[in-house]
């Protein structure tokens, strides 16, 4: 084989995701926010949530709720070789770098001393979210109701 083609092979095989390139050294943030037409709550700390911004509310804007608190929010940056884990209030969230140029995110319950009850496993693309996208996962509140929760993640510049 030729180096030229040998070249071509390797450059192949990176740019169509063979490798988790993408994830590699990928800076992201995941905040839990919290819908609600009620007042601005507190948070356990007793200090008033923050109005979740305006990029993140334009993608709930199709939502039906008035109001968008942020409960907890962290940027991590998420390699190859290990998952991140997050903590945010009452729930636990999982990176890690998966094939494809894809990032792998559990999301799992954590209720006071109970080992963490996965709920959902989804696989979404790095090169979606450096783009701007967002990826969001919801569910109802169930201690409040009408209320609902979203774990956001996006990518930090």
């Amino acid at each position: 084989m030729t180096l030229p083609r040998i070249f071509l092979i390797v450059v192949a095989l990176f740019s169509s995701g063979f490798f988790p390139m993408y994830a590699a050294d990928s800076k992201l943030r995941v905040e839990l926010a919290w819908g609600t037409d009620g007042v601005r709550p507190e948070n356990k700390e007793g200090k008033e949530m923050a109005e979740l911004d305006t990029k993140a509310r334009e993608k709930l804007r199709h939502l039906r709720w008035k109001n968008y608190w942020v409960v907890k929010a962290k940027t991590l940056v998420v390699d190859s070789k290990e998952s991140q884990r997050v903590t945010l209030d009452r729930c636990l969230v999982d990176l890690k770098a998966a094939a494809g140029g894809q990032i792998e995110v559990r999301l799992n319950s954590a209720t006071g001393g109970k080992e963490p009850k996965l709920i959902k496993t989804v696989l979404h693309s790095m090169e979606a979210l450096k783009r701007g996208e967002f990826l969001i996962l919801a569910g109802d509140d169930k201690e409040k109701w009408d209320d609902a929760w979203f774990v956001i993640i996006r990518s930090e510049p």
